[in-house]
């Protein structure tokens, strides 16, 4: 069965990073990670260890993300986005870790849109207690 273990992003920062500890009973020894993040049945975020996107220490047994200002951004404010950690080895994959990913703050100056855009109330992802960017 897989841990859970939700997490919390501020949006618009590219710092601390985000940091899961793999359990104990999980072999790390010829494996990949995968991370996967979603939200409204899109998906937000691909990383994994194969291209070093997502770092695997095997001695603390940790697997570390480091962002990017702009792929904060993308996660949606609130308790909408979800992801997975994916382990494959051996032709098995199984999701080790699981949780959802909390988009926080996001009111960065940098972050405001142009003059010339607006909500784009037509997406179907978006809805009152949703709006997934701007056009």
């Amino acid at each position: 069965m897989p841990f859970r273990a939700d997490k919390s992003i501020w949006r618009g920062n590219n710092s601390p990073a985000l940091v899961w500890t793999i359990p104990e009973d999980v072999p790390i020894t010829g494996s990949t990670f995968y991370l996967t993040i979603g939200a409204s049945g899109s998906l937000l975020v691909v990383k994994d260890t194969v291209s070093g996107s997502l770092v695997l220490n095997p001695t603390l047994r940790e697997l570390r993300w480091t962002y990017t200002t702009a792929e904060s951004r993308l996660i949606p404010a609130g308790q909408i986005a979800e992801y997975e950690i994916e382990r494959r080895a051996d032709g098995i994959e199984i999701t080790e870790l699981y949780g959802f990913m909390t988009g926080l703050g996001g009111l960065n100056t940098d972050a405001s849109p142009g003059e010339e855009a607006s909500l784009d109330f037509s997406n179907p992802d978006n809805s009152n207690l949703q709006l997934m960017g701007w056009i």
